[in-house]
């Protein structure tokens, strides 16, 4: 297994993370926000906006490289 293959695997991770945290808050009684609800709070604030670029930037960047 190359370094690119651990790579993807680690990306593919993170999708099925986020997916599942999604799929928990979409119960009837969540314990648990969306992303949609934590990305609106971030955006609120001017130090919110940045950090939510940089990690845009950062993925992008990432998944360019490949």
């Amino acid at each position: 297994m190359t370094s690119h293959d651990v790579t993807i695997a680690g990306y593919v991770l993170v999708v099925a993370f986020a997916a599942g945290v999604e799929l928990a808050a979409a119960r009837p009684k969540p314990g648990v926000v969306s992303i949609r609800v934590v990305l609106t709070r971030l955006m609120r604030t001017r130090s919110g906006r940045i950090g939510v670029l940089a990690a845009w930037a950062w993925l992008g960047l990432h998944f360019l490289a490949l």
